[in-house]
């Protein structure tokens, strides 16, 4: 039977949940740090120990490193994409031959969780990234049932997540291509329920859908914008203005497991990993041009297959070094913070100023470096207008 009591060693992957034959295990938010913990009923427990086979923290694979990398930019998909627009390129691939697509969205409570697609429109909600742990659901079994049907399934998670799935289905299967990012960590659903109810209610407003990496100031620049009911603009901010991407961007919120993670250097098992290929002024420069640009590596000849078949007009080979600039994620975990503990105990306090509170914890970068920052973003703003 499967027992918490160090929580740096559950990735939350739910895993666990889904292998259960007696269906006795549920996922708990802790009320420390708001992340979700798998909870075994000792008493509908058969000790099959199902759950601990298919934990991918207890059970790691080997690292791994890529077999190639490359830039890539889709331009019928990077405008609505945070970086080059490879996930729903391939994603196309996979629904021509009528398969099924799986990735995070954010529902209209703004909780988020993974879902299923048949069709482009519905791969919509999953484009962009989303700063905060999704909750997979049932996709697990899901992607199980379609893969022994014979369709073809993309999934895409977090690393631990892809990590997860390949042990629950503890075979490979040739249709299933799994995508995964150079992932920073994640933040706890509780943090995310708090934060959002605070900026509804300190901009008098609902909040319906964010978009945390809105490119409408730039690739480099990107800001947090909220939208309402109707798609207005709620608020828009750059992301190292907001407390809570600021904070996620310092790894202060992040799951405990993250600081330790165990599906790093390509132990996740994926065939795909994509990335924001900052390092594009040097190892693309014909690229830089703000709009934004795929990192990808690729880790199986599955992923390299499937990479060739994508409609893409930029596709460049880059060094892996090139990819892993400013995506330390890959290889290495964040560092607790020495102040990650008062933050959290802080946050419990009955009565709490959320945004307030976060926003205390924020790390200021020098001024120099601000101003620097703000230069970069004008420029890059007259570039794009230049390119158009």
């Amino acid at each position: 039977m499967i027992v918490i009591s160090d929580k740096s060693k559950c990735c939350g992957c739910t895993a666990c949940v889904n292998a259960c034959p007696a269906q006795c295990i549920v996922m708990r938010r802790d009320r420390e740090e708001g992340f979700d913990y798998p909870v075994a009923n000792p008493d509908r427990c058969i000790g099959c120990g199902k759950c601990d086979a298919v934990c991918p923290v207890k059970n790691q694979y080997a690292a791994s490193e890529p077999l190639t990398a490359m830039a890539v930019r889709c331009e019928e998909y990077v405008g609505g994409s945070s970086s080059g627009g490879v996930f729903p390129a391939l994603a196309k691939v996979v629904m021509d031959e009528g398969g099924v697509v799986f990735g995070a969205v954010m529902e209209r409570d703004l909780i988020v969780g993974h879902a299923e697609a048949e069709t482009m429109e519905e791969v919509q909600r999953m484009r962009g990234s989303k700063y905060v742990q999704s909750d997979p659901y049932s996709s697990y079994m899901d992607t199980e049932q379609y893969l022994k049907d014979g369709r073809k399934v993309l999934f895409s998670g977090t690393p631990c997540q892809i990590a997860g799935l390949k042990h629950y289905l503890a075979k490979d299967y040739d249709n299933l291509l799994t995508v995964d990012t150079a992932c920073h960590g994640v933040p706890g659903p509780g943090l995310w329920e708090m934060y959002m109810k605070s900026l509804q209610d300190r901009a008098h407003s609902e909040i319906a859908s964010v978009r945390f990496r809105d490119k409408s100031r730039g690739w480099r620049h990107y800001a947090m914008t909220c939208f309402g009911p109707e798609g207005q603009v709620v608020r828009s901010v750059s992301a190292e203005d907001d407390p809570y991407m600021a904070l996620f961007m310092q790894g202060m919120t992040l799951r405990p497991s993250c600081y330790a993670c165990q599906a790093r250097e390509g132990r996740s098992g994926s065939d795909i990993t994509l990335a924001d290929l900052w390092s594009v002024a040097s190892s693309v420069p014909e690229m830089n041009d703000d709009i934004g640009v795929s990192g990808v590596m690729v880790n199986s000849e599955k992923g390299r297959a499937y990479m060739s078949r994508i409609k893409a007009e930029f596709v460049r080979e880059v060094q892996v070094e090139a990819v892993m600039v400013e995506n330390g994620g890959f290889s290495k975990s964040h560092p607790v913070p020495e102040k990650r503990e008062e933050f959290f105990k802080g946050l419990g306090v009955a009565g709490v100023d959320v945004y307030g509170h976060l926003k205390k914890y924020v790390i200021r970068r020098p001024l120099p470096v601000r101003l620097y920052r703000k230069v970069r973003s004008v420029l890059s703003a007259m570039k794009r207008r230049v390119i158009k």
